[in-house]
């Protein structure tokens, strides 16, 4: 049966791999700040599906990943995904029970708090400026919360990953 744990290890992989490319995509000057933060979506998807494997190592390790591609400041990416990935497991009984238009609100909050929390970071460590499309993204990323949980509970579930 497909339920080993290498296969479930690998399936995620696949699915964060794809995250990754999709955020590092390029896009238009002007809209940089529009993207929505695919990594975040799919951390949450399974933080709520998942919990007792997709948590806040898993986020703290995507986050320093992030750091990486992107060559930021090693350890912020970590720090905020790590401490928004906490509430998420924490409530995930709560938050998996909601509608998904609820869902969808609450995606947009948690974006938008994961944005503002890493803008606030490295404000601190380097005077880093504000892109108010920055909270336009997270609307997009709440926006596409319904097709991205859909789409990941018709591969959990086709596949059979507990």
């Amino acid at each position: 049966m497909r339920t080993n744990a290498i296969f479930q290890i690998l399936v995620l992989a696949f699915i964060f791999t794809i995250a990754f490319v999709l955020e590092i995509m390029p896009w238009p000057v002007g809209f940089q700040g529009l993207r929505p933060m695919w990594i975040s979506l799919v951390l949450i998807y399974w933080a709520l599906a998942l919990p007792n494997k997709i948590s806040v190592g898993t986020a703290f390790v995507a986050g320093i990943v992030w750091d990486l591609i992107l060559g930021s400041i090693l350890g912020v990416h970590a720090l905020v995904l790590s401490i928004a990935i906490y509430f998420v497991a924490k409530h995930h009984l709560i938050l998996r029970n909601l509608s998904l238009w609820l869902q969808s609100l609450l995606v947009i909050v948690y974006i938008a708090a994961i944005r503002l929390a890493i803008f606030v970071v490295e404000f601190v460590l380097h005077s880093a400026n504000f892109n108010s499309q920055e909270m336009i993204g997270a609307v997009i990323s709440g926006i596409l919360w319904p097709w991205i949980f859909l789409l990941m509970r018709q591969i959990r579930r086709g596949l059979h990953l507990r």
